[in-house]
């Protein structure tokens, strides 16, 4: 983990040296030019030797597990790691509140130079101090003899590969009455390895740790009919620190052993001389090697030329944590384990912890305890077996049956029967986690439990937080960002709970117990920590992000608040006193999310949080933005969703870093009345913030709507009470929106009229939503070029009798809303139009009399809701429309 905080700690100094490097304001905060000097070059100094300790401790998170020399010394660079992350903060912070008082037309006032000076010579003292120390740190480094060996040499590592090796390999050897839940699965398996075909067939069996894929490849590799079907059998556990030769090794051993007399010399053969050896014994044979637990696609390559196509019906199961993985399997021969349902994972539950009873049956006094520990295990195979052995040695009583469950995760830490769990389920693979990823995926613990996770929310707290790093102008960082959360999703850490109609992630979470162990990793390591009981609580002394659940109790500063880097409130009834009183010492916070707060104005002390990146105040109860919020120059990130906010401060428009920004107010949650929504007005100089990429829901002007083409950027754009007068200017600035995928228009009021004639087909567009009437009561034709257009909502926006739906028109829509077009009588859907529509919704067309005959061509429909619908278009549902909607397999009618 200290490798993730280097890897955090550079970023953050290359940072402040490329701002340094660009900013002439910096130079003018103090007189004496030499101690800005002194400040670069000491974060440069400290950068060299950061670059060279990650390298190093990257290498040696696998090959000196359980080393305490090791851990002791890394617990040393850890303190000095975070102590200059503190400093290079400490330096970011004053150099914001300068920029800042510059920005805000007080600077002499506030900021004399005198402080500058004392400021910045006791930050270029704290670097020289940590330079000598970090120093001092490769001193006893060498002196104790801290090092590593490179793979094949090290007697150390050799044992941590054994000790995987240990791990993996155990479930091999379980007794088929304790696999529960994998009869689909196992038949699956067996027919694929059985089924005649005379290629070579390469097999995945993919999950998180802990699933079981061990457990179902060991079931089918013993399984009477594979054995009579494949005469040549070899099992063989991969690892993360394998070694190919005795990889080899093992395998040939395997196959020769119940054939024919393994050759005397295999213990020195050379690696081609192996190669050589197995292929000559596998051609023309039938052979079935399993290769469990495959980290990376390296070992595949290494060994695949070993394994001949002969055509003789051969069979390779890989097992995986990683989709990747997975993905060298063909085509049709993927397996992708789920956890148990609730009745497997009693089952399998039972089976192990009441084993030496009767009937193998949980005493009725036992019920709820036993169900609460089953349920904390997530229908997670390992979990339930470790855990249910363990009890099956505790006395069936009831009070032992509570006090183990109220500790069940001080027992998974600190158990050690039950460190199995720990190490099989997370810890593996948070070691193979390059050191990108591990901040990110710590970050996801500090949710609450069974927390659904939005892509987008994870997104911008990882960007404001500093992990995401550049990766050339061709990439934004959400997009790197979004790179990253499809490689935790492929490790099988996190689980996709919902995608969206283009098949990125859209919800997320994270196993029950997965979470808990990377919580007590995150303490750890101090990195977060997470509270969740009724306690008085000292922000900032055990780690540098808190995370406040429910219960909460009381929140007190202590000196530690100064280093809290991100602060997330999901308790609503934590009162506003609190909240003001804890926020005046968050002086470094990067992320403050306060969303769903018990509050009704923007505490005054966040004004001065200059690190600030990261500001949610949605659900809450704020009616005003101060002014001072235009001090937050690093900010990217302004979510006021769903507040009281109607109007943003013209001192936002200095924000030049902002990169989300999302304003709207809710007047009616069911969304018919044609006001449904609210927006804010804003200064036309919002269109200087060209960082923009979400701008929701702002209020349109005829300024403003020339202007905003200069946000090149954006990506989603909601702008209100748009007037027919502005529609030239709207779509001649929409066009120059390369990247813009979402708009939404919505007008002044319910008979103003829309001109979206003159809009030029954009050629990202993927969801739009207009609310007003349309010129002509018509559908413009330039619509039919909206190819990439995958979600039409249409409210209030037409009030003719008929509307057109022609051939050809919107080949990848999947949803389509049509609402509250009180005068529409017909709708002609032409066979070829809408070929892909998925969804489709008919909201309070008061005159749609009847079904319209075209759905019928709408073959790939799988769900229609009714809302507030005439009663004559639901007789003719019933009715004589029957056969128009007989292959929609979910009509659902709605109140």
């Amino acid at each position: 983990m200290a490798e993730a905080l280097v890897f955090l700690v550079l970023k953050k100094i290359g940072a402040s040296l490329a701002e340094s490097a660009t900013s002439t304001i910096t130079s003018k905060l103090v007189k004496d030019i030499s101690v800005l000097t002194e400040v670069d070059n000491r974060m440069k100094n400290i950068e060299s030797e950061f670059v060279v300790m990650q390298a190093y401790i990257s290498h040696a998170d696998v090959y000196k597990a359980n080393d305490k020399t090791f851990e002791a010394w890394l617990e040393q660079l850890r303190k000095v790691a975070y102590e200059v992350e503190d400093t290079i903060d400490e330096y970011t912070y004053l150099t914001g509140k300068q920029q800042t008082s510059r920005k805000m037309r007080f600077f002499r006032k506030i900021f004399p130079y005198s402080k500058n000076n004392v400021a910045l010579r006791n930050i270029a003292d704290q670097l020289k101090q940590l330079e000598a120390r970090l120093q001092n740190l490769t001193s006893i480094k060498n002196r104790y003899s801290i090092s590593i060996t490179e793979r094949g040499g090290s007697s150390n590592l050799n044992n941590y590969a054994h000790g995987e090796q240990h791990v993996s390999e155990s479930p091999y050897f379980t007794s088929e009455d304790e696999i529960v839940g994998f009869g689909k699965e196992t038949q699956n398996l067996i027919e694929w390895l059985t089924d005649g075909k005379q290629g070579r067939a390469i097999i995945s069996i993919c999950g998180m740790g802990g699933l079981g894929k061990t457990t179902l490849a060991s079931s089918i590799y013993k399984n009477e009919t594979t054995k009579r079907h494949f005469g040549y059998r070899a099992w063989v556990s991969v690892s993360q620190s394998f070694q190919v030769d005795d990889l080899l090794r093992r395998i040939a051993k395997k196959l020769f052993e119940k054939n024919q007399t393994i050759p005397n010399d295999i213990d020195t053969m050379d690696h081609t001389k192996l190669v050589e050896t197995l292929q000559s014994h596998l051609h023309g044979r039938r052979y079935f090697i399993v290769l469990d637990d495959v980290w990376n696609k390296e070992a595949w390559s290494l060994l695949k030329r070993t394994f001949v196509e002969n055509n003789c019906g051969s069979r390779v199961v890989i097992t995986t944590r990683s989709e990747d993985v997975a993905s060298l399997a063909d085509e049709d021969r993927k397996m992708k384990l789920t956890t148990l349902s609730k009745e497997e994972a009693w089952d399998l539950f039972c089976k192990k912890a009441f084993e030496r009873l009767d009937g193998k049956r949980c005493p009725a006094s036992l019920k709820n305890w036993a169900d609460k520990i089953v349920e904390k295990c997530q229908g997670l195979p390992l979990a339930i077996i470790a855990i249910g052995s363990l009890l099956s040695y505790k006395e069936k009583e009831e009070q032992e049956w509570r006090s183990f469950c109220k500790q069940l995760n001080w027992q998974l830490e600190n158990n050690p029967e039950l460190n199995g769990v720990a190490n099989r389920v997370l810890n593996l693979s948070f070691i193979d986690l390059p050191s990108y990823l591990k901040n990110c995926f710590l970050y996801c613990g500090l949710f609450p439990e069974d927390y659904m996770i939005k892509r987008k929310t994870i997104i911008k707290l990882w960007i404001a937080e500093g992990f995401i790093e550049e990766r050339g102008p061709g990439m934004t960082m959400e997009e790197v960002a979004e790179v990253y959360l499809k490689e935790l999703v492929h490790r099988c850490l996190l689980q996709v709970v919902e995608r969206n109609d283009f098949g990125r992630v859209k919800v997320l979470q994270i196993h029950d117990l997965v979470r808990e162990i990377t919580l007590t990793r995150s303490r750890k390591e101090m990195f977060g920590i997470a509270h969740a009981n009724p306690e008085v609580i000292e922000l900032g002394d055990e780690a540098r992000r808190v995370s406040i659940h429910r219960g909460s109790g009381t929140l007190q500063p202590s000196k530690g608040s100064l280093q809290l880097r991100s602060f997330l409130l999901f308790d609503k009834q934590l009162s506003s006193s609190c909240i003001h009183n804890v926020s005046s010492n968050f002086r470094l916070l990067r992320v403050l999310s306060l969303r769903y707060a018990n509050i009704d104005k923007v505490p005054n002390a966040v004004a001065d949080l200059f690190n600030l990146h990261y500001l949610d105040l949605s659900y809450t109860k704020v009616k005003n933005i101060p002014t001072s919020l235009g001090r937050l120059l690093n900010l990217q990130a302004l979510d006021l969703s769903c507040t009281f906010v109607l109007k943003l401060p013209k001192e936002v428009t200095i924000l030049k870093k902002l990169r989300h920004l999302i304003v709207w107010c809710i007047n009616d949650r069911q969304c018919r009345t044609f006001d449904c929504l609210s927006g804010a007005s804003v200064s036309n100089d919002i269109c200087r913030l060209r960082s923009l990429q979400t701008l929701q829901n702002i209020e349109a002007s005829r300024v403003l709507v020339h202007k905003i083409g200069s946000l090149t950027q954006l990506r989603s754009l909601y702008i209100m009470k748009v007037r027919q007068s502005y529609c030239e200017s709207l779509c001649a600035s929409l066009a120059k929106m390369p990247h813009l995928s979402k708009i939404s228009l919505y007008a002044s009021n319910p008979d103003e009229i829309l001109n979206l004639e003159t809009l030029a087909p954009l050629p990202n567009l993927q969801k739009l939503w207009l609310t007003g009437r349309l010129e002509d009561g018509a559908v413009p034709s330039t619509f039919s070029s909206f190819g990439t257009l995958r979600e039409l909502t249409m409210r209030w926006v037409y009030d003719g009798r008929g509307l057109a739906f022609l051939v050809g028109w919107f080949p990848k829509l999947k949803h389509m809303y049509l609402a509250d077009m009180l005068q529409l009588v017909w709708i002609n859907i032409e066979d070829g139009t809408m070929k892909s529509l998925q969804h489709l919704h008919l909201i309070g067309l008061q005159n749609l009399g009847r079904v319209p005959q075209g759905i019928k061509y709408l073959k790939s429909i799988q769900n229609m809701y009714l809302m507030d619908m005439p009663a004559a278009f639901i007789e003719s549902l019933e009715g004589s429309g029957r056969e128009i909607v007989e292959h929609i397999s979910n009509i659902v009618y709605k109140d």
